[in-house]
């Protein structure tokens, strides 16, 4: 089975295993999935890892959503740091997005959602256990849902509002979550799976 087939099966994808303070180099680019047989199909990219079309930048997508973040930011001298889930779409006017956030509890403790994107929140859960190995990782064991659902007709998330002057897109910050270390870890795996998109999106997990 292809890679990027079972990717797509699976709907979530390793985003970044941070090594000290410091995120990966990488690049904007995407893995893109067999779209023969899918009018929607879900766009996913392994980040450090030789796969299909990964030359492929994110300014050749259309009609996406995108999910990503940097590394957490440590307090220094201190095991607490923040978690900043980011989001960008080409499109300001959709019905919303649901995500599932894995990760590590030996690695990091969720203390609490900090801070959310309030338009449309419509629901969010506090760590699980993921008995069920959603994102296909046995090292992640915590997960949690939050999701946006705009009800109104037309759509209209995150909004116009929102679209930045620069880049063109609709650019926010979708959840800031604050996390304790444990043991001073400098390792630790931050996953992402989908429980929802717009209908009209591809969705890109992943930077």
């Amino acid at each position: 089975m292809k890679i990027s087939t079972l990717l797509l099966i699976l709907l979530s994808i390793n985003l970044v295993a941070c090594l000290g303070e410091k995120a990966p180099d990488t690049s904007d680019t995407s893995d893109t999935s067999d779209t023969s047989d899918s009018p929607n199909p879900i766009t996913v990219q392994q980040v450090g890892s030789a796969v299909e079309d990964c030359d492929q930048t994110l300014a050749s997508y259309t009609n996406f959503q995108q999910v990503y973040n940097e590394c957490i930011s440590w307090d220094e001298g201190e095991d607490k740091g923040t978690l900043e889930v980011k989001y960008r779409s080409d499109d300001a006017n959709l019905t919303g997005l649901g995500i599932t956030i894995h990760y590590n509890s030996m690695e990091i403790q969720f203390t609490e959602f900090y801070e959310f994107f309030t338009k449309d929140l419509f629901d969010f859960v506090a760590p699980n256990n993921d008995v069920d190995d959603l994102d296909n990782d046995p090292s992640t064991d915590k997960f949690l849902n939050i999701s946006w659902a705009a009800l109104g007709s037309p759509a209209e998330w995150p909004g116009d509002e929102y679209i930045s002057e620069q880049t063109n897109l609709a650019e926010i910050t979708l959840v800031k979550i604050n996390f304790n270390r444990n043991n001073n870890t400098e390792n630790y795996i931050i996953n992402y799976s989908r429980t929802s998109n717009a209908a009209t999106a591809n969705l890109i997990l992943g930077k």
